[in-house]
């Protein structure tokens, strides 16, 4: 089987992929959504070198190139998307090998990441892949934010050509924190400010002195009497901003009924407000990741400060070889090198490649998952492992 890069004249193929594996329920006739998207390379697996635009791939999926943080420091990841199989090839593992290969054509690129959205996590943990971070849905009635909200300033709605302006926020909001993409103007124009269906409402507020520090994007949807404000996307550069877009949402208290948006799991919202109890936040799983190329991940990352470690460490990986074995990670001066010492994935701790990973990005710390014997360690190598990779809050907020 071979992997290439869906050739011009095949947008109709491709579409008819997605719409039979995402919405089957709209029938056979494809319409194809007119919102464009960032730049991203689309593949199909073949059954043989050949390509043309009348042939058909067995599966095929789309592939995203963003940088994304991590420890303090900008990483190289691939956004996997769209995986789709027709009915007519499904239970060959077409998906397997065709994962496969990205994943080698990612480290042949120095892209020492992949992050997905699961349709299901058990399906893509089976090939390495590891929930990435967690977050909080909230649902609450505008009025019960309003003991948390702030008045003042101006609100005024902006278009996409205000992008440079929310980036600003989107930074002051996000800095360096732990799985926030390093945003483009194209990821501006096409995933923040545009919606599939319905293009979303976008205000940013000013402070009195005139600074720009919130900015939100939502819909609404429902009857009349039922309707539903729902925050798509959000930045507020402090706490008092964050306050104020609280305010923003309260003011639609005439207009719906209820107000949706998600945080990270260390968002203060549960204690601003006066009666938590009406508030109810649904902890929700969101992205997962996997490196490819553990050498390039590790030493693209920074490290704490006064941590001068080494420790061997077994890595199985169920789908790419050249990932699996042991490996030495010495760490000094906030850098680390990372020598493979071999192919047996044997050392002085030993992980799957998605526990690994989790370790390495924060998600999970070394303690945690030696409770859960995701970690087969002694004690001190745990210690050196939760020195040297510390827990921290993940939040990877896009949808790709």
């Amino acid at each position: 089987m071979h992997l290439h890069r869906l050739p011009d004249g095949t947008d109709d193929l491709f579409w008819r992929y997605v719409q039979y594996a995402f919405q089957p329920d709209a029938g056979p006739e494809l319409e194809e959504s007119d919102r464009p998207d960032p730049p991203h390379t689309r593949y199909g697996l073949y059954p043989d070198t050949s390509v043309t635009a009348d042939g058909e791939p067995v599966t095929i999926c789309s592939s995203y190139d963003f940088s994304m943080w991590a420890r303090d420091s900008r990483v190289s990841a691939g956004g996997l998307s769209t995986v789709a199989t027709p009915p007519e090839h499904r239970r060959n593992g077409y998906v397997e090998v065709m994962l496969r290969k990205l994943c080698r054509r990612y480290r042949e690129t120095d892209t020492p990441v992949s992050v997905l959205w699961p349709f299901k996590h058990a399906f893509y943990a089976q090939f390495g892949w590891a929930t990435a971070s967690r977050r909080l849905k909230w649902e609450t009635e505008p009025s019960t934010l309003r003991s948390a909200a702030a008045t003042g300033g101006t609100w005024e709605r902006v278009g996409r050509d205000a992008w440079e302006s929310l980036d600003a926020i989107h930074e002051a909001a996000t800095g360096t924190d732990d799985l926030s993409l390093d945003r483009s103007e194209a990821w501006w124009r096409t995933r923040q400010l545009r919606s599939f269906d319905t293009d979303p409402y976008v205000y940013r507020w000013r402070d009195a002195d005139g600074d720009a520090r919130a900015w939100l994007a939502y819909t609404i949807d429902g009857d009349w009497g039922d309707r539903t404000l729902y925050v798509r996307s959000y930045d507020a550069a402090d706490t008092e901003a964050f306050r104020h877009l609280l305010g923003f949402l309260t003011d639609h208290d005439s207009q719906v009924g209820e107000v949706q948006l998600e945080t990270a799991t260390d968002s203060p919202l549960h204690a601003m407000v006066d009666d938590p109890d009406d508030l109810s936040p649904k902890l929700t799983t969101g992205p997962m990741i996997r490196f490819v190329d553990v050498p390039v991940a590790l030493e693209a990352l920074s490290y704490p400060d006064g941590v001068d470690a080494t420790v061997e460490v077994g890595i199985r990986d169920p789908l790419l070889d050249s990932v699996a074995g042991r490996y030495r990670l010495a760490v000094a001066d906030g850098a680390a090198t990372v020598e493979r010492r071999g192919d047996d994935p044997t050392g002085d701790a030993v992980a799957s490649i998605g526990a690994f990973s989790q370790l390495a990005v924060g998600y999970r710390g070394a303690s945690d998952l030696a409770a859960t014997d995701d970690l087969d360690a002694d004690s001190e190598a745990v210690e050196t492992l939760a020195a040297v990779f510390p827990a921290t809050t993940t939040y990877l907020r896009e949808g790709f």
